[in-house]
């Protein structure tokens, strides 16, 4: 679907609010990273709301399902999805949110296109990192923020992820041999190409890249109690965040599929390597948008915390 096939975006009425059913949060509407666009096309849109605050309109398909794009960072997910909790012509009480798009992740644990549900949500930005060139440990770099008042990272609700994981395992996941032979590069990468996986995200205004980060990466993740990490992106934190402070974190999922990889390959530099590749972002983009799919549509039907009743 086009742009010019959409309805134009009209203005909230609180009498008479938008409710839909499930709403889907990708990061970004625009090319390359067109993460919007499996949603556009699924089924018929028949609203679209111009929320203020958010980042492109809020369009409604006819079986319920919105979505509408965070923006890039944790600074543009929290003030969208806020703006959607908050406007009074929009009613989000029995909506399951969903995060989907691109991620990229640790070659060792996760094929390119991959899909993972996360159970746990690790906000990176919050710690002290010390300048301590001469420390090759990480714990000699790093240490959990000394005035934090609570841990910062997000457990899903069990009872979801579950769910989504068994629905997403079921998914045909598309495989693409170029992809393929990008994984081929690193040593330690799955021989097998795409499958869904459960376990810790990563969250972080910093597009990191490199070995060492991601050692710190880990250890902050092993500092918490949820190693390893399986995915990394820039939005998750600050969603469940926003939907915390409105007490519907238990309703919320992220999944999304591994476009990249956190590290170069032996013989890559960092440049060659940090952003993965045309054919690696468009099977992340299609897997995402197929596992996701399957799980809205299953969380639509079978509504498991009885948020419309």
């Amino acid at each position: 679907m086009s742009d010019r096939d959409l309805p134009t975006p009209r203005t909230p009425d609180p009498d008479a609010p938008v409710r839909p059913s499930a709403l889907v949060i990708p990061a970004v509407a625009d090319p390359p990273l067109t993460e919007r666009r499996p949603w556009l096309e699924r089924a018929e849109i028949t609203d679209a709301v111009a929320v203020p605050g958010t980042d492109t309109p809020l369009y409604v398909a006819e079986d319920g399902v919105a979505v509408t794009t965070t923006g890039i960072g944790k600074s543009d997910a929290a003030t969208t999805v806020t703006a959607l909790l908050a406007a009074p012509g929009v009613d989000l009480s029995s909506a399951y949110v969903v995060s989907t798009g691109i991620a990229g992740g640790p070659p060792a644990r996760t094929a390119l296109g991959s899909v993972v549900v996360a159970d746990a949500i690790v906000d990176w930005d919050r710690k002290h990192r010390w300048d301590r060139e001469d420390a090759d440990d990480p714990a000699d770099r790093l240490d959990l923020l000394a005035y934090r008042p609570r841990d910062y990272v997000h457990r899903l609700e069990p009872r979801l992820v579950e769910r989504a994981q068994s629905v997403a395992a079921g998914v045909d996941l598309r495989s693409d041999d170029a992809v393929r032979a990008s994984q081929r590069q690193y040593p330690d990468a799955p021989a097998a190409g795409p499958t869904v996986e459960t376990g810790t995200s990563v969250c972080g205004d910093e597009f990191w890249h490199g070995r060492e980060r991601a050692r710190e990466v880990a250890w902050l993740c092993e500092a918490y109690g949820v190693a390893p990490f399986l995915a990394t992106q820039m939005e998750d934190a600050a969603t469940a965040t926003a939907l915390e402070r409105f007490d519907r974190l238990e309703r919320y999922l992220s999944v999304r599929a591994v476009a990249n990889y956190d590290r170069p390959a032996p013989g890559q530099s960092a440049a060659e390597s940090f952003d993965g590749t045309d054919a690696s972002r468009e099977l992340a983009i299609d897997n995402a948008a197929r596992a996701a799919g399957a799980v809205v549509d299953d969380l639509v039907a079978a509504d498991p915390l009885g948020l419309d009743g």
